[in-house]
């Protein structure tokens, strides 16, 4: 398939903690959320990231299959993990901690980037 729109970036497992102190599970990224946003409005949509080998990348794959993402373009890295962050919350409003470093997304390559799949998309959506 080749999507209209293409979305290139980080997901994010999200770990958002709730008022009892534990953790909510979720996903995020704003890149993927903006996947599944256009996919959910009947846009063809595909992504181009890298994910862990892992739980995470698994459920990513998972999610998307089902909101009718284009995969094929995603590599899955055996020797990193999918990014994860936490929410934490106060007085002073949320807070975001990061576990990026390191995770397969921060180890995408221009050589992992497919020109043509992006070239024939009408729209390109890219995070910094």
């Amino acid at each position: 398939m080749q999507p209209e729109i293409v979305c290139l970036g980080e997901p994010m497992l999200e770990f958002n903690q709730q008022p009892d102190g534990r953790f909510l599970k979720g996903h995020g990224g704003d890149t993927s959320n903006v996947a599944i946003a256009a996919a959910r409005q009947g846009a063809k949509v595909g992504f181009v990231t890298r994910l862990g080998l892992d739980a995470f990348g698994d459920e990513f794959l998972s999610l998307w299959k089902a909101e009718g993402i284009d995969t094929s373009c995603v590599i899955r890295d055996p020797a990193a993990h999918t990014g994860v962050y936490f929410v934490n919350h106060d007085e002073q409003g949320h807070h975001f901690s990061y576990l990026r470093k390191g995770s397969a997304a921060s180890r995408l390559k221009a050589a992992d980037i497919p020109a043509d799949y992006i070239r024939n998309a009408k729209v390109l959506h890219v995070s910094g």
